[in-house]
């Protein structure tokens, strides 16, 4: 019987030995849920920010998509007005460049004109003195030889 309850002990305390094993492991598994459960709170919190931080960073890029669109239509109309500028600025150009070569043509007309009137004249005017040398060569009085 002695035997027995020695037997009985040794169990016992093998049992007891057990439980507070049991117990360490139960403790060390709670702090390591809590543990895991602080890390999924702070992953949780984490994510909740980076959610924000992108819901922000996508509105700033609407945003800036609309500025942007704003910008090329103010662009496009800015293009269309230097374009339509031009086109005003070089049609006058070209009307004064018109005016202007046809000023020149009637210009280089008349100066012709001139120039033929003043060689008729010059003709003339040679021919005149020729007349007036061949009449002062006939007056009464008049010198002989080869003078003109």
């Amino acid at each position: 019987m002695l035997q027995d309850l020695d037997q009985l002990a040794a169990r016992i305390g093998q049992l007891v030995q057990r439980t507070r094993q049991l117990h360490a492991e139960r403790d060390a598994l709670r702090v390591r849920l809590n543990q895991s459960e602080s890390a999924q709170r702070a992953l949780e919190q984490r994510c909740a920010e980076g959610q924000a931080e992108i819901q922000a960073l996508q509105a700033k890029l609407q945003e800036h998509d609309g500025a942007v669109a704003n910008m090329l239509a103010d662009a496009r109309q800015a293009e269309t007005e230097l374009r339509e500028q031009l086109a005003r600025e070089a049609a006058e150009r070209q009307k004064i460049e018109s005016r202007s070569t046809a000023r020149e043509a009637e210009l280089q007309g008349s100066l012709s004109a001139r120039d033929t009137d003043l060689q008729r004249l010059r003709v003339a005017a040679a021919a005149a003195r020729e007349r007036i040398d061949t009449v002062l060569a006939r007056l009464p009085g008049a010198p002989t030889g080869d003078q003109p």
